[in-house]
């Protein structure tokens, strides 16, 4: 795409927050893009809660199972399938990311952009796309909603 493409709102990130605002706006009436460059669905659903929910989930059905006989109930050895677990997993993110890209596709004067957002001025941005192309954005209202990352903190002994 060549030029600047100017909207009234643009939001970085697809989490918690980015995706309902965003669609708010759009909703509204408001020209709206919301910017991603990975999963729609934020580090939530992608990397954080979803996904850890799930394996945990599994640990505690493998725990019950192995102690059924303390509640009278007699199963036979209990064995964990990690591939099986890991898939579960990726299924469930798959469907909760597919299912929040859906959503947002479904709302009208909102465009989803895949890419990585970076600040040239207070009001503009240059978004580097996921297909390798490049594309210019200027908003009047840039909304930053770009998620988390772990990080080891400098305490000493913590490591």
């Amino acid at each position: 795409m060549t030029g600047t493409d100017h909207y009234d709102v643009v939001v970085i990130g697809t989490g918690q927050g980015g995706k309902p605002l965003a669609a708010a706006f759009a909703d509204a009436g408001h020209r709206t893009a919301i910017v991603e460059r990975g999963r729609v669905g934020g580090t939530c659903v992608v990397a954080g809660c979803t996904p850890t929910k799930t394996m945990v989930a599994s640990a505690r059905v493998a725990y019950l199972a192995r102690r059924s006989g303390d509640y009278g109930v007699h199963t036979g050895t209990v064995r964990v399938d990690q591939s099986v677990v890991r898939r579960r997993k990726r299924d469930i993110v798959d469907a909760f990311s597919g299912g929040s890209q859906r959503g947002l596709e479904r709302h009208d004067h909102l465009d989803l952009v895949f890419g990585e957002a970076r600040f040239t001025s207070a009001r503009s941005l240059n978004i580097d796309l996921r297909d390798g192309g490049r594309r210019e954005v200027t908003a009047d209202r840039i909304i930053i909603d770009a998620g988390a990352r772990p990080t080891v903190l400098d305490v000493p002994g913590l490591d």
